[in-house]
C-alpha cells in the first residue's frame, strides 16, 4: 500500500511512502507518521492510501517506506487531510503547512487518544454565579439562536448576529456559550484584536471554573499554550477566547462558534503561509462538527450579507435606542489641504471640553505620520521585508521609520539616500501626531492616546486607559480603529475622525466597506450616550464620493444593497474568486517575458483542458515609480467564477517557475492591494 504524506515543508504537493506490513491496520489518512526526508527524519500526515496498482510509479527509482506511525487514530475529529487539501486550493496554502498549523508546536509528539475528561459532567465547568436577566427584546433574540445550538447542522449555514455590542450582545454570548457547554459541547469564541479578549473573558469567568476556560493568542507562555491545546483536544477546556489561529485547535466536540466582529479583515492570514481566513475556516470546520457559527457585527462584512440575501444565513437584529440620533457632519478637507484637524472640529472639541463632556478623535494609523516623503525627488522608504511604504513615529524627539504591517524599525537619514536632499514632508496624521497636536490646541485639557503601540506595551496599561476614559478622567481620547468599536462611554459628546478617506484607494475594491464599517461603528456608538445632542464629523477630502453620501443616514442596509449591486454589475467578491499575481525584478526584461508566460497559461488551456474556465484578467498594476527605484514591481487581478476554476486557475500557476532574477507570489482572495 502506498501513502500520500504532507511534510510541514513550504511545498505545494504531496510524497509516496511505502506502507510497513506492520502498519496495514492502523494506517489510515489523519494519523501522523514520522519517515525520512532529504537527510534528515520529520513527521508528516497521511493525506491519501493507494493500493499500488492505483498509482503510477513508473518514474521513481525506489519508493521509500515510512518509518513510525505515531497515531492509532487520528488525532482531530474533523477530517484533516480534507480541510488541508481544500485550503490548498482555496488559498494556495501549502498542504503541509496547513496540517503543521493544525498541530502547531506539538506536530512531533506522540500522545494518546482523546480520552474523557475526568469529570464531563456539564455542571462541573459551570460556578454557581446567575446571570443577570435578559429584557424581553434579547430573551426573545436568545431563544431563537439557542435552538440553533446543539442542533447538528450539516449545511454550511450561519447566523448574523447585527448590532453594537453594547446593545446586548455579550449578554446573548453568554447565554448561548452556557447552553452549548451544558449540553457537553465546546464553545470557540474568536475575536479580532487582544483588546477585545479581557472584557468577554471577564465576563465568562463569573459563570464558567477557571480549568474550563482557555485564551489561545500570540503572548501565551510555552507553558500556557501547551495546557490550552491539550486541554482542548481531550474536552477539558470547554470554551476558548482567541485570536485566528484558534481556528486549528483540537477540537473534540465544537458546538458552537462565535466569531466577533466578522468583517474584520485581521481575520485575513497574508503576511506569512499558510494564507486562510479564519471565518472560512472555521465555517468549514462546523461542517464536520455540525456546529452552530453565529457571526456578529455592527456592520457585517458584504461575504455574511450575501449569504444572508442568498438565504443561506439567517439575519438578526440586535435592539437599537432611537432617541439620541447623532448629527453627522462631513467636512470638506480639500480647500483645508494643510490643516490636521479642521476649524470646525476643533471648535466642536473645545466646546465640549468646557462643557465637561468628552470627545474622541480618530485617525487612520498610529504613529506619528502616515508617510515622510522627500521635498525634492520625492523619495519614500519602502520596508525591505514587506515593500510596502513605511510611516513614521516619534520616541522623544527621534523620529523612526515603522513598517505597520510587519513591525520592522529603521532610523529616519538626515539626508534622502536618492537626491541628498534634506527636507522630509510628513504626509498624512497618525494617532501620535494627532495627541500632540490636540495637547496644544487644549492647553490645560487631559488628552491621552490609545493605540495598537499603547497595546503592545501593556495590555493592563492600554486597559487603564480606556476605563480613565469610560470614567470621565481623560478628556479628549485620541485613537484607532480600535475605538471605533464596541465602546460605551455615557459622556462622549463629539466623535471626529481626522482622515477617514486615507485608505479610499481605486485599487482595493473593499475600500469603500471597509471605510463605511468603521465611521458606521463610530457613528452608532453615539446612540448610546447620555451626553445632549452628540455629533459625529467626519473630515474628508472625497466628500464626492458615494459613502458620504449615505454616512449621514447611518443605514447599514442601505449601503450593504448599493455596494453588493456594484460589486455583482463588476464580477467581484463575494460574486467571483480573486487572485493576484505579483512580479517584482531589478531585470524589467525578465519580469515582462515571464508575466507573458503566466498569462498565457490562463488564457490558453493545453491539450484535453479545452473546457477549462475562463478568467477574466485586470492589470497590469505598477505600484511604484521605476524612475524611483531599481525594482520594478507589478501585480494581475485574475477574477474567476466560481472556487472550482479557482482551483483550476492555482493548479496552473503552481506549475510555472520564475526565473531566479524574478519574485513571483500567488495571493488567492487577496485582502491587500499595496
Amino acid at each position: 500500500m502506498i501513502a500520500e504524506i504532507a511534510f510541514p515543508v513550504p511545498l505545494r504537493r504531496t510524497f509516496y511512502y511505502r506502507v510497513k506490513e506492520e502498519m496495514l491496520g492502523a494506517a489510515r489518512p489523519g494519523a501522523r507518521v514520522l519517515a525520512s526526508f532529504g537527510p534528515r527524519k520529520i513527521i508528516g500526515m497521511i493525506i491519501r492510501l493507494h493500493d499500488d496498482s492505483a498509482v503510477d510509479l513508473s518514474g521513481f527509482k525506489a519508493i521509500k517506506s515510512a518509518e513510525t506511525l505515531l497515531d492509532s487514530a487520528p488525532v482531530f475529529k474533523d477530517d484533516i487531510p480534507a480541510i488541508a487539501a481544500w485550503m490548498q486550493d482555496r488559498w494556495n496554502a501549502p498542504i503541509g503547512l496547513a496540517v503543521e498549523n493544525f498541530f502547531g508546536q506539538f506536530m512531533a509528539e506522540a500522545f494518546p487518544p482523546a480520552s474523557a475528561s475526568q469529570d464531563a459532567r456539564p455542571g462541573a465547568f459551570l460556578t454557581d454565579v446567575q446571570l443577570p436577566l435578559l429584557s424581553a427584546s434579547l430573551v426573545d433574540i436568545t431563544a431563537k439562536l439557542s435552538g440553533f445550538v446543539g442542533a447538528p447542522d450539516k449545511t454550511g449555514a450561519a447566523h448574523l448576529l447585527v448590532g453594537p455590542p453594547q446593545n446586548g450582545r455579550y449578554d446573548i454570548y453568554l447565554e448561548l456559550v452556557r447552553k452549548a457547554v451544558s449540553g457537553g459541547g465546546q464553545v470557540l469564541c474568536l475575536v479580532p484584536d487582544l483588546n477585545l479578549i479581557a472584557p468577554f473573558e471577564e465576563r465568562l469567568r463569573t459563570i464558567f471554573k477557571p480549568e474550563a476556560l482557555a485564551l489561545w493568542h500570540s503572548r501565551l507562555t510555552p507553558k500556557q499554550r501547551r495546557e490550552a491545546w491539550h486541554g482542548v483536544r481531550t474536552g477539558a477546556v470547554r470554551v476558548v477566547v482567541g485570536a485566528r489561529s484558534a481556528a486549528f485547535l483540537p477540537f473534540k466536540q465544537l458546538s458552537l462558534a462565535l466569531i466577533d466582529e466578522e468583517q474584520d479583515d485581521i481575520y485575513k492570514a497574508e503576511e506569512q503561509e499558510p494564507n486562510f481566513h479564519a471565518r472560512d475556516l472555521v465555517m468549514r470546520r462546523a461542517l464536520y462538527h455540525g456546529t452552530c457559527v453565529i457571526l456578529a457585527s455592527a456592520a457585517p462584512s458584504m461575504e455574511a450579507y450575501a449569504g444572508v440575501e442568498a438565504g443561506r444565513f439567517t439575519w438578526t437584529d440586535l435592539p437599537r435606542p432611537t432617541l439620541n440620533r447623532p448629527k453627522v457632519t462631513i467636512i470638506d478637507m480639500q480647500s483645508r489641504r494643510w490643516e490636521m484637524i479642521s476649524g470646525p472640529l476643533g471648535d466642536k472639541i473645545k466646546n465640549a471640553v468646557d462643557g465637561k463632556r468628552q470627545a474622541l478623535v480618530l485617525a487612520g494609523r498610529k504613529g506619528y505620520a502616515s508617510l515622510a516623503v522627500c521635498a525634492n525627488c520625492g523619495w519614500i522608504k519602502r520596508c525591505g521585508r514587506c515593500r510596502v511604504p513605511m510611516g513614521t513615529k516619534k520616541e522623544g524627539d527621534v523620529s523612526r521609520f515603522v513598517c505597520w504591517r510587519c513591525g520592522r524599525q529603521e532610523p529616519m537619514p538626515e539626508v534622502c539616500p536618492t537626491c541628498a536632499g534634506k527636507v522630509f514632508r510628513e504626509n498624512g496624521a497618525g494617532t501620535q501626531k494627532v495627541e500632540a497636536y490636540l495637547k496644544k490646541l487644549l492647553p490645560g485639557a487631559r488628552v491621552a492616546r490609545f493605540d495598537g503601540d499603547v497595546l503592545k506595551k501593556s495590555v493592563k496599561d492600554a486597559r487603564a486607559v480606556y476605563e480613565e476614559f469610560k470614567k470621565g478622567e481623560i478628556d479628549v481620547l485620541v485613537g484607532t480603529r480600535l475605538l471605533a468599536r464596541g465602546h460605551d462611554f455615557p459622556n462622549l459628546s463629539v466623535i471626529g475622525v481626522v482622515d477617514s478617506d486615507a485608505g479610499l484607494s481605486a485599487a482595493d475594491f473593499r475600500a469603500s466597506e471597509k471605510i463605511f464599517q468603521t465611521l458606521f461603528e463610530a457613528g452608532s456608538a453615539l446612540f448610546e450616550t447620555q451626553a445632549p445632542d452628540p455629533e459625529f464629523i467626519v473630515q474628508t477630502r472625497q466628500p464626492s464620493h458615494y459613502i458620504f453620501s449615505v454616512l449621514p443616514e447611518l443605514d447599514y442596509l442601505k449601503f450593504a444593497k448599493n455596494e453588493l449591486t456594484a460589486r455583482k454589475d463588476f464580477f467581484y467578491p463575494p460574486f467571483s474568486e480573486l487572485v493576484r499575481i505579483s512580479f517584482a525584478s531589478f531585470d524589467l526584461k525578465a519580469m515582462t517575458d515571464f508575466s507573458e508566460v503566466v498569462l498565457a497559461a490562463l488564457d490558453a488551456p493545453a491539450g484535453d483542458e479545452a473546457d477549462a474556465p475562463t478568467a477574466e484578467i485586470l492589470g497590469p498594476m505598477t505600484f511604484n515609480d521605476p524612475k524611483k527605484t531599481k525594482v520594478v514591481r507589478e501585480y494581475y487581478l485574475i477574477k474567476l467564477a466560481d472556487q472550482k476554476s479557482l482551483a483550476w486557475c492555482l493548479g496552473r500557476l503552481r506549475t510555472l517557475k520564475a526565473p531566479k532574477t524574478v519574485k513571483f507570489k500567488i495571493t488567492a482572495d487577496p485582502y491587500s492591494f499595496k
